[in-house]
């Protein structure tokens, strides 16, 4: 074989398989490009699905104990109305004979000792609503985004 002819078949072959391997697998890599961007897609919609999710997570729990607290504070405030209500016009024996000193000591300090428990009792129901309403807008805005 004449070498210039040789070398050009040897080109002829090095082009020719080098064409082949650009394009062995061209159309299954075009096929599968549409498959991976939307496996993407799909794994970027649920992560944005589980994020809401928690984000749902936290808003109802956070509700829920701002519900709670809310409601007790209610039941205390009226708890409160009731006890002053017995330690100014409610003494006992106001329709007829005044029991002894002891007694009417006894029971105001019984309703003195539950304003101070039922007043704590609002306290730390105010607190827990607060901090619950706190908590709620400190992990949506800065951990779950």
């Amino acid at each position: 074989m004449h070498v210039p002819a040789a070398a050009e078949a040897a080109a002829a072959v090095t082009a020719g398989s080098g064409m082949w391997m650009f394009s062995y697998n061209k159309e299954n890599f075009g096929y599968d490009v549409g498959q991976r961007f939307g496996r993407f897609m799909t794994a970027r919609g649920n992560a944005n699905a589980q994020v809401g999710q928690y984000r749902e997570d936290i808003v109802g729990l956070c509700e829920m104990t701002v519900a709670k607290m809310d409601t007790w504070s209610m039941v205390c405030t009226c708890f409160l109305a009731i006890c002053t209500a017995l330690s100014c016009a409610g003494r006992i024996g106001m329709h007829g004979a005044a029991p002894p000193g002891w007694y009417c000591a006894l029971y105001s300090g019984n309703i003195f000792a539950a304003v101070l428990f039922i007043g704590l009792a609002l306290w730390l129901s105010l607190h827990g609503s607060l901090r619950a309403q706190c908590a709620e807008a400190s992990l949506l805005t800065r951990k779950v985004r």
